[in-house]
């Protein structure tokens, strides 16, 4: 679902904004993903990845997209280290019709194989979604479920606190949640992965506030260290449409980009 702004950006400059979509993204999900942020590491140490995409477009009007990406990885004997940020910005003749970042922290410790204790604090923002500050931390177990060579299965059920703060309002929510989820990693072939998450998140102790997420991710491998990706993502969370009705309760993200592994 498109918001009000950007379907009147739509009527004015839809040539220009279905360039937009293409090269940058197609809405906005409120839940960042960890899972298909993950990867299997086989040695010990730090390791690394960046991404970066950008573009000027001058035509009617003049569009700059902007975005990149930072994940840090330490892999230890019991405990490991995941630090990630990213940063989202599509300006159409000035003015920004997508503006979203965020900072993630986890830690995660594994007392025997197939469990692990998890950690993890979370700063984020997204202008279009009124959202000028969500603040995250939480804790609790992750499983899994199934492993072979090629496909792995992970369930995780963590508590998990939220502050939300509203932009041009004064609305400020604090929640206590179940955080859940389902991942799904499975390598079709030698250079082809697919990898889905779903989240399930109620808000404690009513369930009737319930936010719920899916996220699909497809990686073609071009080298051993140059991926092309493309990522799908849907997010249904009625709370801030209730209170904000201009914010739409679904949303979704579509990105497509280029990836090196350093």
């Amino acid at each position: 679902m498109l918001s009000l702004r950007m379907l009147s950006l739509l009527r004015t400059s839809g040539p220009t904004l279905l360039l937009i979509f293409s090269l940058c993204t197609c809405g906005r999900a409120q839940i960042v993903n960890i899972e298909d942020k993950r990867k299997p590491l086989d040695s010990l140490g730090w390791f690394g990845q960046l991404d970066l995409n950008g573009s000027l477009t001058r035509n009617n009007n003049t569009v700059l997209t902007a975005g990149g990406s930072l994940r840090l990885d330490r892999l230890g004997k019991k405990g490991n280290v995941l630090f990630l940020g990213d940063y989202r910005l599509v300006q159409v003749s000035g003015k920004n019709a997508v503006n979203a970042g965020f900072g993630h922290f986890r830690y995660g410790y594994e007392p025997k194989d197939r469990w692990r204790w998890e950690s993890f604090t979370q700063l984020q923002y997204n202008e279009q979604l009124r959202l000028n500050l969500r603040f995250l931390i939480g804790t609790g177990l992750r499983r899994r479920l199934y492993k072979r060579a090629n496909s792995r299965a992970y369930l995780g059920v963590l508590y998990m606190y939220e502050y939300d703060e509203l932009t041009d309002s004064n609305i400020r929510y604090k929640d206590h949640r179940l955080s859940s989820y389902l991942t799904l990693n499975i390598k079709l072939t030698d250079h082809l992965s697919l990898a889905n998450t779903t989240y399930y998140q109620p808000r404690l102790p009513e369930f009737n506030l319930t936010r719920i997420s899916t996220v699909t991710n497809v990686a073609v491998s071009v080298t051993d260290r140059l991926r092309f990706t493309t990522n799908f993502s849907l997010t249904h969370d009625a709370r801030v449409s209730r209170d904000l009705p201009e914010v739409p309760a679904t949303t979704y993200q579509w990105k497509n980009g280029i990836r090196w592994i350093f």
